[in-house]
């Protein structure tokens, strides 16, 4: 090589990959309120729904609470989105067992209590949330 084609000194930048920043560019991981509101198909903030009820289970002697959905303004577009791209939760009592489990489209990771506290804690008497996580189930 002549010299001048590998200078990198100075002022000089790096190469720049198509869709990549230059280095020290991107300060956090997380993603604008902006581009939240712009991917983002919901008309609520977050969309939860119970998709599987433990506690009433599957002989109709008890309501069961499969459908339930929040919060109480969410549309049938927004629990659509629940069901093809939330996580996977699981509410369950003092003793670790499993009462509902559901769907969480959450996308600012603000609201991930959202459905322990909109309906798990009234209804059922669930006193935490799990994720699903690595095969497993992993408190919030």
């Amino acid at each position: 090589m002549d010299g001048q084609s590998e200078n990198r000194g100075g002022s000089q930048p790096g190469p720049v990959v198509a869709g990549l920043a230059p280095p020290g560019e991107l300060e956090t991981d997380e993603v604008p309120d902006s581009l939240i509101s712009e991917f983002a198909s919901l008309t609520t903030p977050y969309c939860w729904v119970i998709i599987e009820d433990a506690v009433a289970g599957y002989d109709g002697a008890e309501p069961s609470a499969v459908g339930k959905s929040g919060p109480a303004q969410a549309v049938a577009e927004d629990v659509a989105e629940a069901l093809t791209a939330g996580r996977f939760f699981r509410l369950v009592d003092g003793k670790g067992r499993g009462l509902a489990i559901g769907r969480l489209y959450d996308p600012s990771g603000e609201k991930e209590l959202a459905p322990l506290e909109d309906f798990g804690c009234q209804n059922l008497g669930a006193l935490n949330i799990e994720f699903r996580a690595d095969g497993g189930w992993q408190a919030a």
